[in-house]
Protein backbone atom coordinates (compact mmCIF):
# COMPACT_ATOMS: atom_id res chain seq x y z
CA UNK A 1 0.00 0.00 0.00
CA UNK A 2 1.19 3.45 -0.41
CA UNK A 3 3.93 2.34 -3.23
CA UNK A 4 5.72 0.12 -0.82
CA UNK A 5 7.76 -1.37 -3.80
CA UNK A 6 8.40 -1.74 -7.25
CA UNK A 7 9.06 -5.06 -7.84
CA UNK A 8 6.12 -7.15 -8.64
CA UNK A 9 7.86 -10.65 -10.11
CA UNK A 10 5.55 -12.52 -8.26
CA UNK A 11 1.96 -11.01 -7.91
CA UNK A 12 0.29 -11.67 -11.51
CA UNK A 13 -3.69 -10.23 -11.11
CA UNK A 14 -5.18 -10.01 -14.85
CA UNK A 15 -6.66 -13.09 -16.64
CA UNK A 16 -5.73 -16.47 -17.13
CA UNK A 17 -1.94 -15.90 -16.30
CA UNK A 18 -1.91 -17.75 -12.70
CA UNK A 19 -4.24 -20.64 -13.17
CA UNK A 20 -3.24 -21.79 -9.57
CA UNK A 21 -4.16 -18.78 -7.67
CA UNK A 22 -0.49 -18.23 -6.24
CA UNK A 23 0.58 -14.50 -5.78
CA UNK A 24 -2.50 -13.10 -6.73
CA UNK A 25 -4.74 -10.42 -4.73
CA UNK A 26 -8.06 -12.29 -4.27
CA UNK A 27 -9.88 -8.88 -3.99
CA UNK A 28 -9.24 -7.73 -7.46
CA UNK A 29 -9.89 -11.42 -8.91
CA UNK A 30 -13.10 -11.02 -7.03
CA UNK A 31 -14.31 -7.46 -8.26
CA UNK A 32 -13.71 -8.51 -11.98
CA UNK A 33 -15.74 -11.50 -11.42
CA UNK A 34 -18.33 -9.57 -9.50
CA UNK A 35 -18.79 -7.37 -12.43
CA UNK A 36 -18.06 -10.00 -15.35
CA UNK A 37 -21.29 -11.80 -13.61
CA UNK A 38 -23.17 -8.16 -13.52
CA UNK A 39 -22.70 -8.29 -17.14
CA UNK A 40 -23.57 -11.60 -17.93
CA UNK A 41 -26.94 -10.76 -16.24
CA UNK A 42 -27.57 -7.43 -18.04
CA UNK A 43 -26.58 -9.19 -21.33
CA UNK A 44 -29.12 -11.81 -20.42
CA UNK A 45 -32.12 -9.11 -19.48
CA UNK A 46 -31.23 -7.64 -22.99
CA UNK A 47 -31.55 -10.79 -25.02
CA UNK A 48 -35.17 -11.94 -23.41
CA UNK A 49 -36.39 -7.49 -23.57
CA UNK A 50 -35.08 -7.55 -27.25
CA UNK A 51 -35.24 -11.08 -28.89
CA UNK A 52 -37.35 -13.22 -26.43
CA UNK A 53 -40.36 -10.79 -25.03
CA UNK A 54 -42.93 -11.20 -27.83
CA UNK A 55 -43.05 -14.67 -27.39
CA UNK A 56 -42.97 -14.37 -23.91
CA UNK A 57 -45.46 -11.72 -23.62
CA UNK A 58 -48.06 -13.45 -26.08
CA UNK A 59 -48.11 -16.49 -23.68
CA UNK A 60 -49.28 -14.20 -20.84
CA UNK A 61 -48.80 -15.19 -17.31
CA UNK A 62 -45.61 -15.51 -15.82
CA UNK A 63 -43.78 -15.52 -18.75
CA UNK A 64 -45.15 -12.28 -19.87
CA UNK A 65 -44.70 -10.82 -16.40
CA UNK A 66 -40.29 -11.88 -16.40
CA UNK A 67 -40.40 -10.72 -19.94
CA UNK A 68 -41.69 -6.82 -19.10
CA UNK A 69 -39.19 -6.93 -16.02
CA UNK A 70 -36.78 -7.71 -18.76
CA UNK A 71 -37.92 -4.36 -20.79
CA UNK A 72 -37.98 -2.12 -17.71
CA UNK A 73 -34.80 -3.31 -16.64
CA UNK A 74 -33.63 -1.69 -20.20
CA UNK A 75 -35.86 1.29 -20.24
CA UNK A 76 -33.24 3.66 -19.73
CA UNK A 77 -34.11 5.77 -16.66
CA UNK A 78 -37.77 5.48 -17.53
CA UNK A 79 -38.66 4.33 -14.39
CA UNK A 80 -36.81 3.10 -11.17
CA UNK A 81 -36.19 -0.47 -12.11
CA UNK A 82 -34.43 1.24 -15.35
CA UNK A 83 -32.87 4.12 -13.59
CA UNK A 84 -31.41 1.62 -11.03
CA UNK A 85 -29.85 -0.58 -13.67
CA UNK A 86 -28.27 2.43 -15.46
CA UNK A 87 -26.68 3.71 -11.89
CA UNK A 88 -25.36 0.15 -11.16
CA UNK A 89 -23.63 -0.20 -15.11
CA UNK A 90 -22.03 3.10 -14.30
CA UNK A 91 -20.46 1.67 -11.09
CA UNK A 92 -20.15 -1.82 -12.84
CA UNK A 93 -18.26 0.36 -15.86
CA UNK A 94 -15.85 2.31 -13.62
CA UNK A 95 -14.73 -0.91 -11.26
CA UNK A 96 -14.20 -3.04 -14.50
CA UNK A 97 -11.84 -0.71 -16.87
CA UNK A 98 -10.43 0.40 -13.67
CA UNK A 99 -9.18 -3.17 -12.85
CA UNK A 100 -7.95 -3.45 -16.68
CA UNK A 101 -5.86 -0.15 -16.27
CA UNK A 102 -5.10 -1.99 -12.83
CA UNK A 103 -3.94 -4.87 -13.77
CA UNK A 104 -1.17 -3.45 -16.55
CA UNK A 105 1.04 -3.01 -13.33
CA UNK A 106 1.51 -6.82 -12.54
CA UNK A 107 1.71 -7.90 -16.10
CA UNK A 108 4.97 -9.52 -17.45
CA UNK A 109 3.46 -9.41 -21.38
CA UNK A 110 0.82 -6.75 -21.58
CA UNK A 111 1.50 -6.65 -25.42
CA UNK A 112 0.14 -10.30 -25.96
CA UNK A 113 -2.53 -10.26 -23.45
CA UNK A 114 -3.47 -6.73 -25.51
CA UNK A 115 -3.07 -8.69 -28.70
CA UNK A 116 -4.80 -11.99 -28.00
CA UNK A 117 -7.89 -9.82 -26.64
CA UNK A 118 -7.76 -7.84 -29.89
CA UNK A 119 -8.26 -11.08 -31.54
CA UNK A 120 -11.05 -12.24 -29.52
CA UNK A 121 -12.72 -8.67 -30.27
CA UNK A 122 -12.06 -9.53 -33.69
CA UNK A 123 -14.06 -12.77 -33.32
CA UNK A 124 -17.19 -11.57 -31.76
CA UNK A 125 -17.33 -8.38 -34.57
CA UNK A 126 -17.46 -11.12 -37.10
CA UNK A 127 -19.79 -13.38 -35.32
CA UNK A 128 -22.19 -11.03 -34.46
CA UNK A 129 -21.78 -9.60 -38.46
CA UNK A 130 -22.69 -13.03 -39.32
CA UNK A 131 -25.75 -13.43 -37.06
CA UNK A 132 -27.15 -10.45 -38.23
CA UNK A 133 -26.75 -11.18 -42.35
CA UNK A 134 -28.99 -14.34 -41.03
CA UNK A 135 -31.26 -12.25 -39.24
CA UNK A 136 -30.82 -14.02 -35.78
CA UNK A 137 -30.13 -10.33 -34.33
CA UNK A 138 -30.72 -6.86 -35.95
CA UNK A 139 -28.39 -4.55 -37.42
CA UNK A 140 -27.95 -2.07 -34.41
CA UNK A 141 -26.39 -5.21 -32.19
CA UNK A 142 -23.28 -6.23 -34.62
CA UNK A 143 -20.43 -5.19 -31.95
CA UNK A 144 -17.72 -2.95 -33.54
CA UNK A 145 -16.07 -1.14 -30.79
CA UNK A 146 -17.29 -3.33 -27.93
CA UNK A 147 -16.07 -3.91 -24.46
CA UNK A 148 -12.96 -6.49 -25.40
CA UNK A 149 -11.81 -3.60 -28.40
CA UNK A 150 -11.54 -0.97 -25.47
CA UNK A 151 -10.30 -3.53 -22.95
CA UNK A 152 -7.27 -4.15 -25.81
CA UNK A 153 -6.25 -0.78 -26.35
CA UNK A 154 -6.56 0.40 -22.84
CA UNK A 155 -3.73 -2.22 -21.89
CA UNK A 156 -2.14 -1.09 -24.58
CA UNK A 157 -1.58 2.65 -23.63
CA UNK A 158 -1.91 1.95 -20.00
CA UNK A 159 0.78 -0.37 -20.24
CA UNK A 160 3.00 2.08 -22.63
CA UNK A 161 2.84 5.05 -20.22
CA UNK A 162 3.68 2.44 -17.81
CA UNK A 163 6.70 1.28 -19.53
CA UNK A 164 7.87 5.01 -19.89
CA UNK A 165 7.76 5.85 -16.16
CA UNK A 166 10.16 2.62 -15.39
CA UNK A 167 12.93 4.21 -16.51
CA UNK A 168 12.44 6.46 -12.97
CA UNK A 169 13.63 3.37 -10.77
CA UNK A 170 13.41 5.24 -7.70
CA UNK A 171 10.44 6.98 -8.03
CA UNK A 172 8.61 5.42 -11.18
CA UNK A 173 5.34 4.24 -9.41
CA UNK A 174 4.61 8.22 -7.96
CA UNK A 175 5.48 9.52 -11.37
CA UNK A 176 3.04 6.53 -12.89
CA UNK A 177 0.60 7.51 -9.68
CA UNK A 178 0.50 11.07 -10.95
CA UNK A 179 0.37 10.74 -14.54
CA UNK A 180 -2.64 8.37 -14.39
CA UNK A 181 -4.71 10.92 -12.58
CA UNK A 182 -3.58 13.76 -14.87
CA UNK A 183 -4.55 11.53 -17.98
CA UNK A 184 -7.69 10.17 -16.32
CA UNK A 185 -8.64 13.74 -15.68
CA UNK A 186 -7.37 15.05 -19.49
CA UNK A 187 -9.97 11.99 -21.15
CA UNK A 188 -12.91 12.75 -18.44
CA UNK A 189 -12.58 16.92 -19.84
CA UNK A 190 -12.61 15.88 -23.50
CA UNK A 191 -15.55 13.99 -23.02
CA UNK A 192 -17.25 17.00 -21.37
CA UNK A 193 -16.11 19.28 -23.50
CA UNK A 194 -16.69 16.90 -26.95
CA UNK A 195 -20.50 16.29 -25.36
CA UNK A 196 -21.02 19.38 -24.60
CA UNK A 197 -19.18 21.13 -27.92
CA UNK A 198 -20.17 19.06 -30.33
CA UNK A 199 -18.08 17.67 -33.58
CA UNK A 200 -18.51 16.71 -37.02
CA UNK A 201 -19.67 12.88 -37.14
CA UNK A 202 -16.97 10.35 -38.81
CA UNK A 203 -18.08 7.20 -38.62
CA UNK A 204 -14.07 6.28 -39.04
CA UNK A 205 -13.52 8.01 -35.30
CA UNK A 206 -16.24 6.09 -33.94
CA UNK A 207 -13.86 4.36 -31.55
CA UNK A 208 -12.96 7.55 -30.04
CA UNK A 209 -16.50 8.73 -29.12
CA UNK A 210 -19.74 8.29 -29.14
CA UNK A 211 -20.89 12.05 -30.90
CA UNK A 212 -18.69 10.73 -33.76
CA UNK A 213 -20.97 8.13 -34.17
CA UNK A 214 -23.63 8.37 -36.96
CA UNK A 215 -26.60 7.20 -35.10
CA UNK A 216 -27.03 7.64 -31.30
CA UNK A 217 -26.68 3.93 -30.28
CA UNK A 218 -24.04 1.54 -31.25
CA UNK A 219 -26.02 -1.70 -29.66
CA UNK A 220 -25.48 -2.87 -25.97
CA UNK A 221 -21.56 -3.27 -26.27
CA UNK A 222 -20.49 0.14 -27.56
CA UNK A 223 -17.27 1.39 -25.45
CA UNK A 224 -14.99 3.99 -27.12
CA UNK A 225 -11.65 5.12 -25.76
CA UNK A 226 -13.33 8.78 -24.63
CA UNK A 227 -14.25 8.48 -21.71
CA UNK A 228 -13.77 4.51 -20.60
CA UNK A 229 -9.96 5.25 -21.09
CA UNK A 230 -10.16 7.51 -18.58
CA UNK A 231 -11.45 4.80 -16.20
CA UNK A 232 -8.65 2.76 -16.75
CA UNK A 233 -6.03 5.57 -16.15
CA UNK A 234 -7.95 6.17 -12.69
CA UNK A 235 -8.36 2.83 -11.48
CA UNK A 236 -4.51 2.22 -12.45
CA UNK A 237 -3.63 4.97 -10.64
CA UNK A 238 -5.64 3.26 -7.43
CA UNK A 239 -4.16 0.53 -7.69
CA UNK A 240 -0.50 1.70 -7.83
CA UNK A 241 -1.66 3.49 -4.59
CA UNK A 242 -3.52 1.10 -2.68
CA UNK A 243 -1.33 -2.16 -4.12
CA UNK A 244 1.81 -1.17 -4.44
CA UNK A 245 3.62 -3.55 -2.33
CA UNK A 246 1.53 -6.35 -4.42
CA UNK A 247 -0.50 -7.56 -1.12
CA UNK A 248 -3.49 -8.08 -0.97
CA UNK A 249 -5.29 -5.36 1.43
CA UNK A 250 -7.54 -7.90 3.33
CA UNK A 251 -6.51 -11.31 4.05
CA UNK A 252 -8.21 -12.41 6.71
CA UNK A 253 -11.41 -11.98 4.22
CA UNK A 254 -10.38 -14.70 2.37
CA UNK A 255 -11.77 -17.87 1.82
CA UNK A 256 -14.06 -20.46 0.31
CA UNK A 257 -16.94 -17.68 -0.37
CA UNK A 258 -15.43 -15.89 -2.85
CA UNK A 259 -14.20 -18.84 -5.05
CA UNK A 260 -16.81 -18.29 -7.51
CA UNK A 261 -16.41 -15.08 -7.83
CA UNK A 262 -12.50 -15.55 -8.35
CA UNK A 263 -13.02 -18.05 -10.76
CA UNK A 264 -14.90 -15.85 -12.65
CA UNK A 265 -12.33 -13.22 -12.76
CA UNK A 266 -9.47 -15.06 -13.35
CA UNK A 267 -11.30 -16.53 -17.11
CA UNK A 268 -13.33 -13.25 -18.55
CA UNK A 269 -11.78 -13.05 -21.80
CA UNK A 270 -13.58 -16.58 -22.16
CA UNK A 271 -16.86 -15.91 -20.40
CA UNK A 272 -17.01 -12.49 -22.22
CA UNK A 273 -16.62 -14.70 -25.56
CA UNK A 274 -18.79 -17.67 -25.03
CA UNK A 275 -21.70 -15.68 -22.45
CA UNK A 276 -23.77 -14.58 -25.22
CA UNK A 277 -24.07 -17.54 -27.11
CA UNK A 278 -24.86 -19.21 -23.56
CA UNK A 279 -27.49 -16.75 -22.99
CA UNK A 280 -29.18 -17.20 -26.31
CA UNK A 281 -29.15 -20.82 -26.23
CA UNK A 282 -30.77 -21.01 -22.70
CA UNK A 283 -33.33 -18.69 -23.65
CA UNK A 284 -33.97 -20.55 -26.58
CA UNK A 285 -34.54 -23.75 -24.51
CA UNK A 286 -36.14 -22.17 -22.27
CA UNK A 287 -39.00 -20.98 -24.65
CA UNK A 288 -39.20 -23.93 -26.41
CA UNK A 289 -39.60 -26.18 -23.28
CA UNK A 290 -41.47 -23.90 -21.04
CA UNK A 291 -42.64 -21.11 -22.74
CA UNK A 292 -44.07 -21.86 -26.07
CA UNK A 293 -43.53 -25.79 -27.10
CA UNK A 294 -41.31 -26.47 -29.89
CA UNK A 295 -40.56 -22.67 -30.56
CA UNK A 296 -37.10 -21.94 -29.91
CA UNK A 297 -37.22 -18.01 -31.71
CA UNK A 298 -33.63 -17.55 -33.08
CA UNK A 299 -33.77 -21.33 -34.69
Amino acid sequence: MFFKGEPRDTVHNFPDLERQGKGRIWELDFLRGLMILLMCIDHFMYDLAFEFSRVWIAQGGAAAAVAKFAKMWWDHGAGWIGATRDVVQVIALCVFFGLCGGSTIFSRDNLTRSMKTLLAAAVITIGTYLAATLDIIGSSDIITFGVLHMLSFATLIVSAVYALTRLFKKHGDVIFFILSLLLAGGIFLADHLISTGGVTQDIRLMFLHRAFSKVAWMGGDYFPLIPYLGYAFAGAAVVTLFYGGGQTLFPKLDGAWNKPFRFVGKHTLFIVIVHQVVNMLLLALITAAFVDRGNFVIF
